[in-house]
């Protein structure tokens, strides 16, 4: 097979097809792919069309024919040929053009292939955002729950040294509900400032609240409403009204005037303001009316100077109080560092109780007889 080279570029690519070929070859080596040569050849001899046919002439007329057959020919090729190479060149634009679309397509698909997959990546990522939200909100809600409890399980206390606390240990040991408890508070002075009571009625106890100063009896009942409050002077016998005196210091009015006078000579910047005439009432009077089964889970005793009289007038085998709270030291205008009134434990301890806690200024004892301890 013979293949002359019409085009630099023909040879160029036969060169790389079958190695080194002398220009004008008229062989191919063994190693050529024949198909992809006679392709090759093909498009080489077939890229401008260059068809010669012989008109044959043997007469005078078929000379003269024969020649304006050549001239129409010459001028038919002379008109058809830039058609050729226009179409030719025309067919290898659009074979470019009709590649690059197809790559420009292909490039497209694969872009919205990877939107699509980036949209599926958005979607998913967006699942597993509001699946951590959801988490967050949820550990966002436990937390607050948690603090919440926290705060719940944190109880104020209103006493002057935490009594109220220390009891609240003392009942929760003992498993008994608050709001099932009740009280008899001696001397309740003001409704929550102080209060070793209070705390308890904020959480649903209910009691008796014992207080000589009008004005603070008022304040009891109206912040107090649920409690009972009983406006007379304890005293350890029946004796109608009896005189009170309200001093300018919480805690400190009486109806004991030796004890009043003692005070102020400790404290000169106290003074009586006024002095009301109060209904008595003792001790057993006021179990017998409002404890006459049942004692008081709790009683406080704040009643300046007659906190060992309270004592020895109660029959602690009728009325035992679960938990009792005393005033342990006298007054004095400073604090009070390693003092206690040795008596009144002593008639605790004789009838069943043991001291349970000391704060300084309270001692809190508690019956032996159910929590354990003591020396009766």
């Amino acid at each position: 097979m013979s293949i002359d080279f019409d085009k630099t570029e023909t040879e160029v690519i036969m060169k790389k097809l079958c190695g080194d070929i002398p220009e004008k070859s008229s062989h191919i080596s063994d190693g050529t792919n024949r198909i992809m040569a006679d392709a090759l050849y093909k498009m080489n001899i077939t890229a401008v069309n260059r068809s010669y046919r012989e008109i044959t002439a043997e007469t005078t007329a078929e000379k003269i024919t024969r020649l304006f057959k050549r001239l129409i020919r010459r001028l038919t090729f002379w008109f058809v040929e830039p058609c050729m190479i226009q179409q030719t060149e025309y067919n290898s634009a659009n074979n470019i053009f009709s590649s690059e679309t197809n790559n420009e397509i292909s490039d497209i698909k694969n872009k919205l292939e990877n939107v699509e997959n980036l949209s599926k990546s958005i979607k998913e990522l967006t699942r597993e955002i509001d699946g951590l939200k959801k988490q967050l909100d949820e550990m966002k809600k436990n937390t607050v729950t948690a603090k919440e409890n926290e705060i719940k399980e944190i109880k104020i206390s209103y006493s002057q040294s935490g009594e109220d606390n220390i009891i609240r240990y003392i009942l929760s040991t003992l498993r008994r509900n608050i709001r099932d408890i009740t009280y008899l508070d001696l001397g309740a002075n003001h409704a929550v400032h102080l209060s070793n009571t209070y705390g308890f009625y904020s959480e649903g106890a209910r009691g008796i609240l014992l207080e000589a100063n009008p004005e603070l009896a008022r304040e009891l009942a109206e912040q107090r409403p649920e409690d009972i409050v009983i406006n007379k002077c304890l005293t350890e016998k029946p004796c109608g009204n009896t005189d009170f005196y309200i001093l300018n210091g919480d805690g400190l009015s009486s109806s004991d005037l030796n004890a009043v006078m003692g005070f102020i000579k400790e404290n000169p910047e106290l003074k009586i303001e006024k002095t009301v005439s109060v209904e008595s009432v003792t001790i057993n009077e006021i179990t017998e009316k409002y404890f006459p089964e049942k004692a008081p889970d709790i009683m406080n005793i704040d009643i300046e100077g007659m906190e060992l009289a309270i004592m020895k007038m109660t029959d602690f085998e009728k009325f035992r109080p679960l938990i009792i709270i005393c005033e342990m030291i006298g007054y004095k205008n400073g604090l009070t560092v390693g003092e206690k009134n040795q008596e009144i434990i002593d008639i605790m301890e004789k009838n069943g109780y043991t001291e349970f806690a000391f704060t300084g200024i309270n001692s809190i004892f508690t019956d032996s007889r159910i929590t354990g301890g003591g020396k009766a």
